[in-house]
């Protein structure tokens, strides 16, 4: 399951600046999410894995980015209360 509805591709602000002392272009985007994005997407994801092989395998750079944090706690938490016959590794 990958995710293409929110994040980076929609998050404010976004866009390239010039530098004009060295003319040199920055592009920046935002990465947001919101709990209940990430619960509609991992629920989605338990859902397809239990009908498969019961695995969901949440891939994050939690050691870098506070956005992936939050997508982990997000995702063990609702593994954990809604989901126990699927593996989150």
């Amino acid at each position: 399951m990958r995710e293409l509805t929110g994040d980076v591709y929609f998050g404010e602000p976004k866009g390239i600046t010039t530098d004009p002392a060295t003319g040199e272009r920055t592009g920046f985007n935002n990465m947001i999410y919101r709990e209940s994005e990430i619960e509609r997407i991992a629920k989605v994801a338990f859902e397809v894995a239990a009908k498969r092989r019961g695995e969901v395998c949440s891939i994050d750079k939690a050691n870098v980015l506070d956005v992936s944090q939050l997508w982990k706690d997000v995702v063990i938490g609702l593994h954990d209360k809604n989901y126990k016959v699927a593996r989150v590794g």
